[in-house]
C-alpha cells in the first residue's frame, strides 16, 4: 500500500512538473530570433540553450521539427561561412537539429561542400537531399507538379512532330486523293493548287496552329498504318489530357501553400510553421462554421503553447459537429496534460462513439486509464485500438510519443477537399491568399481536350468510310503517287508504274526514260536522306517517325524533349529545391544534358551512316 502511494505521489509530481514546464513554455516564434540574437552577439552557449527549448517541444507540444528556422540556419551557415567560422559553426550544428529530415538543409550542405572543394561530400549531401525531397509531403507534390509540367512538354513536341511526319510521310498522297476529287467538279491548272491549299484548310479559316495538327491527324489517319493509327490515337489521348492535367497541377501548387494544407501538413508532420496559424485565423474570419478549421486551428495553437485557446476552437467544433471525434480526442488531451484523466476519459468515450474506427481514441483511453490506475480496462483499450488499426497502433507500442498521448491531426486527403469546398465561398475568396480548386468537368470544357477527342472520333470515321474505295500511294523508289485510278490494282501497292516495268519486270524501256527515272529516283533517295538528317540533328526519333519506325520514334521524341525540359527549366519551376540548391540543380541539369547527350548519339549516327538505295 505504501508502495502504491509512492507511486502515485512520483506519478504527480512528474505530471505537476509536467504541467509547469508547459505553462513555461514560450512559442517558439519568439524563441529562434532569440538564438540567432545571442549567436550573432557571440554567446553561444545561450544559443544553444535556446535551441535545445525549441527541440524539447516534442515532449511538451508535439513539435518535432522547424522546417522555416532549419532552412534559416543553413542559410546563415553559408552567409557567415567566410566572415564568421564560429557563427557558420553553431548555424551548420542547430540546423539538423531544427529539421533532421530538411532538403532546404541537405543542400544548403552540399552546396558549401561543393565552394569547399569537397566534390564527394556535395554529391553525397545531394543525393541526401534528394531522397528527403519525396519524403517531405510539399516538396513531394511540388517535385510531381514540375514532371508533370515538363512531361506535358514532351507530349506536346511529340504530337507536333508525329503530325509533321505524317504530312511529310503521306501529304503528297492526300494531294493526289483531293485531286481527284476535285477533278470531278472542275478542270485547269486550279484544281492542283486547290489540293494543296486543302492540305492547310484551318490555316484559312484564319484557326490555329493546334487545328491544323489536329486536321492532320483526321486526314491522315487512314493513310497511316496500324502502328501509326495506334500511336496517333495514343498522342491525341494524351494531348486531350494535357489541359486537365496542367489545371490539376497549377491547383496543387497553389493549393499546397493554402492555409487549410500548410495547418493539415504541420499536423501530419509534427512541423512548426510559423506563418499557418495566422493565415488559418483570417480564413476562419470567413469560414467560422466549419468544425475542421477550428481543430486545425486548436492543433497550431498548441504547438504555440496557447493551450486554453486551443481548447476554446475545440470546443468550438464540437458545437458546429458534436460528434466530430477528432476535436473530442484532442479536447480529451488538453484535459490528460492537466492531469484530468476522469474527464479526458469521458472525451474518448464521447470520440469511441462518434467514430468507432478511430483508432487512437482507444489508445489514449488506454493510456488514460493506466493512469487512473485502471490496468483491466487499459489492457482492453489497447487491444480495441488494435484491432481498429493495427498498422498506427504496434508503432505506437513499440515507441510511445512523448506525450503519450497521440492527437488527432485532420487526414490530407480531408484538408484538400476542405480546401476545395472553400474555394467556392464568396466569403473567402474575397480573403488574401491562394483557395485554389479544381472542377474536371469545368477543366475538360477546353479547346484543346475538345479538339484532340474530336480529331480522333473523325479519323476514325473517315477511315473507315473510304477504305473500301481506297487510298493514294507514293511510290518509294521515286515518291510520284498513285490511286486506283491510275493504274491497275493487281500491280504493285508500292511502285508506280514505271519503277514497275523499271524494277520489278525489267521489260522494255527507252534508254531516255530509262535515265529520267533514275535520276528521279536518285534525286528522291538523296532529298529524303538529307530531310533526314535534318531532322535528327535537332530531335533525334524524328527521323524514325518519317521512316514508319513509330515506336522507336515516338519514345525517342518524348524522352529527348524530357531531359532537355528538365535541364532547362530546372530551378525555374515550382520551387521543390530551394533557392539555395546550386549544386543539386547543377547535377539534374548535367544528368539530363548526358541521358540526351546519349539518346541523341543512339538515334541520330544510324541515320546519318545511311546510305541511299
Amino acid at each position: 500500500m505504501i508502495r502504491r502511494l509512492a507511486v502515485a505521489a512520483l506519478a504527480c509530481a512528474a505530471f505537476a512538473v509536467a504541467v509547469d514546464v508547459r505553462a513555461q513554455q514560450i512559442s517558439p516564434r519568439d524563441v529562434w530570433p532569440q538564438a540567432t540574437a545571442s549567436a550573432r552577439d557571440g554567446d553561444f552557449d545561450s544559443a544553444d540553450k535556446r535551441v535545445e527549448e525549441m527541440h524539447a517541444t516534442e515532449r511538451t507540444h508535439g513539435i518535432k521539427k522547424f522546417p522555416l528556422y532549419a532552412a534559416s540556419a543553413a542559410g546563415l551557415a553559408s552567409e557567415s561561412e567566410k566572415a564568421n567560422a564560429e557563427l557558420a559553426k553553431w548555424a551548420t550544428k542547430s540546423a539538423p537539429i531544427l529539421d533532421a529530415t530538411s532538403p532546404a538543409v541537405a543542400f544548403s550542405e552540399s552546396d558549401r561542400a561543393r565552394r569547399r572543394g569537397d566534390w564527394a561530400g556535395a554529391v553525397q549531401f545531394a543525393v541526401r537531399g534528394f531522397g528527403r525531397v519525396f519524403g517531405n509531403y510539399r516538396t513531394n507534390v511540388l517535385s510531381r507538379a514540375d514532371l508533370t509540367i515538363v512531361a506535358a512538354c514532351a507530349i506536346l513536341i511529340a504530337a507536333i512532330l508525329l503530325a509533321v511526319a505524317l504530312f511529310i510521310r503521306y501529304g503528297r498522297s492526300m494531294a493526289h486523293d483531293f485531286r481527284e476529287s476535285l477533278s470531278m467538279r472542275m478542270t485547269g491548272g486550279s484544281v492542283s493548287v486547290l489540293a494543296f491549299a486543302l492540305l492547310f484548310l484551318p490555316l484559312f479559316l484564319w484557326l490555329g496552329p493546334m487545328w491544323l495538327l489536329f486536321y492532320w491527324f483526321v486526314i491522315f489517319f487512314g493513310y497511316a498504318g496500324i502502328g501509326e493509327r495506334i500511336a496517333i490515337a495514343i498522342v491525341l489521348l494524351l494531348v486531350a489530357l494535357v489541359p486537365v492535367a496542367l489545371d490539376y497541377t497549377a491547383h496543387r501548387v497553389a493549393g499546397v501553400d493554402g492555409p487549410v494544407l500548410m495547418a493539415a501538413i504541420s499536423g501530419y508532420e509534427q512541423s512548426y510553421m510559423p506563418e499557418a496559424l495566422p493565415r488559418l485565423q483570417d480564413l476562419i474570419t470567413g469560414a467560422s462554421d466549419n468544425p475542421d478549421l477550428h481543430v486545425l486551428a486548436g492543433n497550431l495553437l498548441i504547438y504555440e503553447g496557447a493551450e486554453d485557446q486551443a481548447g476554446v476552437h475545440y470546443r468550438r467544433a464540437i458545437e458546429l459537429n458534436p460528434r466530430h471525434a477528432g476535436a473530442h480526442v484532442n479536447l480529451g488531451n488538453l484535459f490528460f496534460f492537466n492531469n484530468e484523466f476522469r474527464a479526458a476519459i469521458n472525451e474518448y468515450e464521447k470520440a469511441e462513439s462518434a467514430d468507432p474506427n478511430l483508432a487512437i481514441a482507444y489508445y489514449n483511453h488506454s493510456v488514460a486509464a493506466g493512469e487512473d490506475y485502471k490496468f483491466d480496462l487499459q489492457e482492453q483499450m489497447f487491444e480495441r485500438a488494435r484491432n481498429a488499426d493495427r498498422s498506427t497502433i504496434e508503432p505506437l507500442a513499440r515507441n510511445a510519443p512523448l506525450q503519450k498521448v497521440v492527437m488527432y491531426n485532420l487526414p490530407l486527403s480531408r484538408a484538400w477537399a476542405i480546401s476545395d469546398v472553400l474555394s467556392k465561398r464568396k466569403s473567402v475568396t474575397g480573403l488574401f491568399g491562394n483557395y485554389s480548386s479544381f472542377d474536371l468537368t469545368r477543366s475538360a470544357l477546353n479547346p484543346m481536350t475538345a479538339g484532340a477527342l474530336l480529331a480522333l472520333l473523325l479519323g476514325v470515321f473517315l477511315w473507315m468510310r473510304r477504305r473500301r474505295n481506297g487510298f493514294a500511294n507514293a511510290c518509294i523508289k521515286c515518291g510520284r503517287t498513285f490511286c486506283y485510278r491510275c493504274k491497275s490494282a493487281r500491280e504493285s501497292s508500292t511502285y508506280c508504274t514505271q519503277c514497275i516495268h523499271i524494277y520489278l519486270k525489267r521489260d522494255g524501256v527507252s534508254l531516255d526514260t530509262k535515265r529520267k527515272k533514275l535520276e528521279e529516283v536518285s534525286d528522291h533517295q538523296f532529298g529524303v536522306l538529307r530531310r533526314n538528317r535534318l531532322f535528327t540533328t535537332f530531335l533525334p526519333g524524328s527521323a524514325q517517325l518519317m521512316e514508319g519506325r513509330t515506336l522507336t520514334g515516338i519514345l525517342g521524341v518524348v524522352f529527348f524533349a524530357l531531359f532537355v525540359a528538365v535541364a532547362v527549366f530546372v530551378g525555374r519551376l515550382a520551387p521543390a529545391l530551394g533557392p539555395s540548391a546550386e549544386f543539386a540543380q547543377l547535377a539534374v541539369r548535367l544528368s539530363a544534358i548526358i541521358l540526351a547527350l546519349i539518346l541523341w548519339l543512339t538515334l541520330s549516327l544510324p541515320v546519318y551512316r545511311r546510305r541511299a538505295a
